[in-house]
């Protein structure tokens, strides 16, 4: 029986051996596919092929009686791996940004003084009202316990009676999750709806925190890359092909952050009928959806399937320091949200939640004041970019202008180093959002006055690097 035993693991670590000499042979081909790709100047990833290859190994695997889950797990694991070897894995952006962020406050530390056009986060105060409920949530004869972490069932049934008033869609509070910020929806969100090596699909330009999530949860991502020169717009044919390639979940953020693009109705509209057909997930971002300045859908307004809607406090009550966001999506996909929240953050504190309720009561007119506000500052800051040596589409919506030199030999991370020691003016580099290194992203969070000044500094700046 032993001996059986010992022959039978003898012959599995023969096997294994075999395996890993195929599988490094096949990395090494990989590589050698690599460098003829980029003798023609051809891109490294091709979805297309891609899609042949696994839907090859599903035949073969159906064939010699393999799980089709596992199956493909291998299959893009072996395609991941072969990527790396080319050198195109996603290794994550977020470091332009919040590298940035720091000089920044260390430049503060030091008693400088910063024009900071690179934050998302607009300067716009909270309503008296607002913490004055946070205050009295907080009074002596209170006790600050934990809660549920779903989020209070007051807080709940406020954002699924707005939703039902805002876009006629009846949403229970068992849809509704109260998460800390808009930032953890999306990481919560992720988590809950892709597991190791799925594919998720993004949209460049994109914020960097959905990349950065995206390989905590060591998934595949693919990319559609817009451009400039087509104003943004996205290539259904593109989003066709990472679908066929096994998309699991689509990432979008309407109104953009950083272009400030909003999705056409009937281009979203195409996106949701196709997300539909291929079981698709789309979380869709719309943090600043208070910030549109041409007309808006929502994924909510559309006949999506699976979606997880990402909305704040932040933006449109001025609430950024208080970090309360939510989720709307399909009670099971909210569940395993929640999970997530139990096990990492336990709950967003009462007293902030009865601060949100107070928000959800501000009259539509108030808080209209901050879109007024922004879509001023957007004017303003397009009318000083005109005349410098930069394109750009002045946005439909949001915080930001994205604009792009006109110079071939421009690296925006360069540039965003030397305008701060120089100048000291803040901005993002456009690395941070994707492959972008000709454009920047200038935040509109800050005074009209500080505005004029960064951008004709930022001009100064181009004049040097010009020269």
């Amino acid at each position: 029986m032993s001996s059986s035993l010992e022959e039978d693991r003898r012959s599995i670590r023969e096997v294994d051996d075999k395996i890993l000499r195929l599988i490094k042979y096949r990395l090494e081909l990989a590589k050698k596919i690599g460098k003829r790709k980029k003798e023609r100047d051809l891109s490294t990833v091709d979805l297309r092929v891609e899609k042949n290859v696994i839907e090859e190994a599903l035949r073969l695997g159906k064939e010699i009686g393999l799980n089709e889950e596992f199956t493909e797990k291998v299959m893009n694991l072996l395609i991941s791996e072969s990527l790396r070897a080319q050198g195109r894995l996603a290794q994550g952006r977020s470091g332009y940004l919040y590298g940035m962020f720091e000089r920044v406050q260390e430049l503060e530390s030091q008693g400088e003084k910063v024009v900071k056009l690179n934050v998302g986060e607009p300067d716009f105060q909270c309503l008296p009202t607002v913490k004055t409920a946070a205050r009295e949530a907080l009074g002596e004869d209170k006790d600050i316990k934990y809660v549920s972490a779903a989020g209070i069932k007051e807080l709940r049934e406020s954002i699924a009676n707005m939703i039902r008033q805002k876009h006629g869609l009846k949403i229970n509070p068992n849809q509704v999750l109260v998460t800390l910020g808009g930032k953890f929806a999306v990481f919560s969100g992720i988590l809950a709806s892709v597991s190791e090596l799925s594919r998720v699909l993004l949209i460049e330009p994109y914020w960097p925190v959905y990349e950065e999530c995206a390989l905590l949860a060591k998934t595949r991502i693919d990319y559609v890359h817009t451009v400039l020169e087509n104003d943004w717009r996205i290539d259904f044919q593109k989003i066709e092909e990472a679908f066929d390639a096994g998309t699991k979940l689509m990432i979008l953020c309407n109104p953009s952050n950083p272009t400030g693009k909003i999705i056409p109705k009937e281009e979203l509209e195409e996106i949701v009928q196709l997300a539909n057909k291929r079981n698709v997930t789309i979380l869709s971002d719309e943090v600043y959806d208070a910030y549109a300045f041409s007309p808006f859908t929502s994924v909510l307004d559309t006949a999506c399937d699976n979606f997880i809607y990402v909305n704040s406090f932040s933006k449109k009550y001025g609430m950024t320091g208080w970090r309360v966001g939510y989720a709307i999506s399909s009670p099971q996909t909210i569940l395993r949200m929640q999970k997530i929240m139990q096990i990492s953050a336990t709950c967003v504190p009462e007293f902030v939640q009865m601060a949100a309720i107070k928000a959800l009561t501000i009259d539509e007119k108030t808080v209209a004041t901050f879109s007024e506000t922004m879509r001023r500052r957007v004017g303003i800051a397009c009318d000083a970019l005109r005349g410098l040596p930069l394109a750009f589409k002045k946005p439909d919506g949001g915080m930001y202008v994205f604009p792009e030199a006109n110079y071939e030999d421009f690296n925006s991370n360069d540039f965003a180093l030397k305008l701060l020691s120089t100048q000291k003016v803040a901005v993002a580099p456009g690395e941070a959002f994707g492959d972008y290194p000709r454009c920047f992203r200038i935040s509109l969070g800050t005074s009209e006055e500080n505005i004029k000044i960064g951008i004709e500094r930022i001009g100064k700046m181009l004049e040097k690097w010009k020269g």
